[in-house]
């Protein structure tokens, strides 16, 4: 429940301050990244590796899915 309001909140301030994709995608990221903190041992390597994508590799990974249809 917190996460959907945090991700609601996030993209109210987004729209709001008209900031672009990437800042959004960023800010997403870094949330990931304080819940994969909160887990242990493998749980927390296995959510990192999830969440650790750049903005420009999700960009080519979109890319390339776009292509492929």
């Amino acid at each position: 429940m917190k996460s959907a309001a945090f991700l609601s909140a996030l993209l109210m301030v987004a729209i709001g301050c008209g900031s672009n994709a990437r800042y959004l995608y960023d800010g997403i990221r870094f949330h990931q990244e304080i819940d994969c903190s909160k887990l242990q041992g493998s749980d927390r390597d296995e959510c990192y590796r999830r969440s650790g994508m750049s903005y420009d590799e999700y960009q080519r990974q979109l890319k390339d899915r776009k292509q492929d249809k």
